[in-house]
């Protein structure tokens, strides 16, 4: 039998590797069930790896096995490092697989006619004798090094890492030379220009679908979510669609999830709150809700509208050829059947369908009666101290409360529902020990829309 060719690790590699397993399991180096795990013993062992033709060894090799049955790689560090293999092979199997380097697997030995427990080397860690840079780091090189650390760790589970796929299309989304997948969760990004966008989540109900599906980032962000540094104050703001019909609303910027809040607020005695406003002070004092059941979600899925019905709408007419060209068959379901079941395929195709915060979960409530439940003004919802979002009530602010955001249908979801409405109830009934309503009086509309654009230009700052 030849003697197996082992190609030296790049150092661009080599270094990356030792960054990874720093980064994801513990600085190297490091001692871990009486074995001292240094930066030689991992890039030995993913020359080991990497040197078989499916980058797959065997753990262990079995005791008094004859001479034809392959080595594992316990054998394989013993010849190459001196080191006892046994103790040794699972203390960095277990690294490397928990930095995403490699995997557990089985193989089937053919001369032993039986399964034995072996390591794999995933795609993105494998290098030849022509390689220049490992493909995981190749794809990220932009001359500065600053797209690194996106494809390092995916910003999903942030234990994968991302690795390109060309020559596959995703289902429901337009036509891309390649996309990024990662090698853990199963997260998928596409290319939009330089940025890219997450279109697909192995588990659908992962915070982090609500919270970035479908948005578009730079690598940078990315990389900032992936390290779990500065990702909550990433939002994307939206112009909010108008309704007719309720109460007037007005509210042209509302943050999608719940971001780190721009505003922090300083609580009165009385349980009120201060809002510096064009130089003056504002006080708000509160409304208190009473909360009736508990959160429900996909309220979408209530739509009783045909798919035909619902694309009549001019709204919609932007989604007729993709329908036609993929979901034809579907026309005659209901809307809230069809975008559930999209919805549990993972096909974010559904949430075109859907206003900003029509995919959120919600609950009911109503406005205790005080004083000011009568009254006409401006509404903010606070939560944790933090001034998320205001609403101009024109009418008896109880009303609007218990009648409009105190329940949520299942039209208000759809992109011509009511984003407000579905925003506020969730954003209260998501955070209902830490979020509360704060109400200012204004019985004149030019003061109620100059205190409105006030506290607007407070909460985005230069998109007035």
């Amino acid at each position: 039998m030849s003697a197996t060719q082992y190609f030296p690790i790049l150092p661009e590699l080599f270094a990356h590797a030792c960054d990874t397993v720093t980064k994801r399991v513990s600085q190297l180096p490091f001692l871990r069930g009486g074995v001292n795990v240094t930066g030689e013993l991992v890039g030995v062992t993913m020359e080991c790896l990497n040197a078989e033709p499916t980058h797959t060894l065997a753990l262990t090799t079995p005791r008094d096995a004859p001479a034809e049955v392959d080595p594992g790689l316990d054998r394989c560090l013993e010849q190459r490092l001196g080191v006892p293999g046994k103790p040794v092979v699972d203390i960095i199997a277990d690294v490397l697989c928990s930095a995403g380097i490699a995997e557990m697997t089985e193989i089937i030995d053919r001369h032993l006619h039986k399964p034995r427990k072996a390591i794999r080397l995933v795609p993105p860690w494998i290098w030849h004798i022509a390689s220049t840079m490992a493909p995981s780091v190749r794809l990220g090189e932009s001359g500065d090094g600053s797209s690194l650390s996106w494809l390092d760790t995916c910003p999903v589970c942030r234990t994968g890492i991302l690795e390109r796929v060309v020559g596959k299309q995703l289902f429901g989304i337009p036509h891309t030379d390649f996309y990024m997948a990662c090698t853990s969760c199963g997260a998928k990004f596409i290319p939009v220009g330089t940025a890219f966008r997450l279109v697909s989540i192995a588990t659908i109900r992962d915070p982090l679908w609500k919270k970035h599906l479908d948005k578009t980032y730079p690598p940078e962000t990315w990389a900032t979510i992936a390290r779990g540094t500065g990702s909550s104050r990433i939002t994307e703001r939206r112009p909010v669609e108008k309704r007719s019909g309720g109460p007037a609303l007005k509210t042209p910027h509302v943050p999608q999830a719940l971001p780190a809040a721009s505003v922090m607020l300083t609580p009165l005695s009385d349980g009120s709150f201060a809002v510096p406003i064009a130089g003056k002070t504002q006080y708000f004092r509160p409304i208190g809700v009473k909360f009736t059941g508990g959160l429900r979600e996909d309220a979408f899925s209530r739509v009783q509208k045909t798919l035909a019905e619902l694309l009549a709408d001019p709204a919609y007419v932007h989604l007729k050829d993709p329908v036609n060209a993929k979901y034809s068959r579907y026309l005659t379901m209901p809307v809230g059947l069809f975008l559930s079941q999209l919805k549990e395929r993972f096909d974010p195709f559904y949430r075109e369908f859907l206003n900003s915060y029509g995919d959120d979960k919600y609950g009911s409530f109503m406005a205790e009666r005080s004083g000011e439940t009568e009254k006409t003004g401006v509404m903010i919802v606070v939560v944790k101290r933090g001034l998320y979002m205001v609403v101009e009530s024109p009418g008896p602010v109880g009303a609007a409360i218990s009648n409009h955001f105190g329940r949520v249908g299942a039209d208000d979801c759809l992109l011509t529902g009511d984003p407000a409405r579905c925003r506020v109830n969730a954003l209260l009934c998501n955070n209902r020990k830490e979020a509360g309503l704060y109400f200012h009086s204004a019985d004149r509309e030019d003061e109620r829309l100059m205190l409105l654009h006030a506290i607007e230009t407070l909460l985005h700052p230069g998109e007035s």
